[in-house]
């Protein structure tokens, strides 16, 4: 059922600083992942990694971390936290 939802996307990296030491965001698009994306229904917000979190998504990438930068459609999801365990990751995603 998961992998029936499963769609490929482009993402971008955050790699380097810019003058204010700031993270910078690749401008070219970096590679692309598979995976499936939803929305949730309600913000967690009792702990402090899932608080801004407005998309889940399912994936079997490995190399998926928080440099992440998912083209999604019209808007882009920042991967804010990681949880790996079984044969999927569970990434939560803050629309910015």
């Amino acid at each position: 059922m998961i992998n029936a939802d499963m769609r490929t996307y482009d993402y971008y990296t955050y790699s380097g600083f810019n003058e204010y030491a700031e993270p910078q965001l690749s401008e070219e698009v970096q590679g692309s992942i598979k995976i499936a994306i939803y929305t949730t229904s309600q913000n967690v917000t009792d702990n402090i990694n899932y608080r801004d979190a407005n998309y889940i998504g399912l994936t079997r990438a490995s190399a998926v971390d928080d440099s992440y930068v998912i083209q999604y459609g019209e808007e882009k999801l920042k991967v804010l936290y990681i949880q790996s365990k079984g044969r999927f990751k569970q990434v939560f995603f803050k629309k910015i």
